[in-house]
């Protein structure tokens, strides 16, 4: 567990423009909380800060927290929370809270996956559900990161929290039966039916209009057209006989 000295100093305004001031400085407004005292508002070196966290303890690092005003104090703090600008991502506010080396502490602490999963050569995909756990211990014994060697997963596998082996001065929180990871099979895309050919498109429209008006079982047909009636004939008009001879 690395452990390192940041310098800071009590901030006694807390307005906006303050914090500006600060910031353009280089420094880091900050909170200090815990161990029944009132909170501490407190700057901090902001180069000092980010190299803090860029150990291999990470986000778990021991700060021992210097303040420079008046009579020179340390505390023992481990970062809490860190806030940052939405678009340039600089820290731009940070919460500490005061620990003591004696008592046990909380920590989330990353698992590191080593080898290559037998599964994987089967076809199988290696899916991560937990990149960190939960772990409570003395400070001074967090562990850096927890490693898990993947080469006998096979497809179906998974890893639990129960399956993770850590130091026996380290108690995992995390729940038992959360899954860590698995070896699954892979999930096949069925492919869309090919668009019917053009010349099978175009032999469909050819097709017999009788066909296509095929009546459906059991629809009634419909009632045939009625005949129109035939015009009667005219009765011919009666001829004058002709005259007879003599007459």
């Amino acid at each position: 567990m690395e452990r390192v000295t940041v310098e800071a100093k009590r901030r006694d305004g807390l307005g906006k423009n303050q914090v500006r001031r600060l910031r353009r400085d280089g420094l880091i407004p900050g909170i200090v909380y815990g161990r029944g005292s009132d909170p501490v508002p407190v700057a901090v070196e902001g180069r000092a800060l980010r190299a803090a966290l860029h150990t291999t303890s990470g986000m778990n690092v021991l700060i021992d927290l210097a303040l420079a005003n008046g009579d020179r104090e340390s505390r023992t703090v481990m970062v809490k929370d860190l806030q940052r600008d939405i678009f340039l991502r600089n820290i731009t506010h940070v919460d500490f809270y005061a620990i003591d080396l004696t008592r046990t502490v909380e920590a989330h602490v990353p698992i590191t996956f080593v080898g290559h999963a037998a599964g994987i050569a089967e076809g199988g995909v290696f899916e991560v559900h937990l990149r960190e756990i939960l772990v409570r211990c003395l400070p001074m014994q967090i562990p850096e990161h927890i490693e898990f060697d993947i080469s006998a997963l096979e497809v179906g596998d998974s890893i639990h929290a129960r399956d993770l082996v850590v130091p026996s001065d380290v108690t995992v929180v995390t729940p038992p039966e959360e899954v860590v990871a698995t070896v699954v099979v892979p999930k096949v895309v069925e492919e869309a039916a090919p668009a019917a050919a053009p010349e099978a498109a175009a032999a469909t429209g050819e097709a017999p209009a009788a066909a296509a008006a095929a009546q459906a079982p059991g629809e009634a047909k419909p009632a045939a057209a009625p005949e129109k009636p035939e015009k009667p004939e005219r009765p011919e008009k009666a001829k004058p006989a002709a005259p007879g001879k003599g007459d």
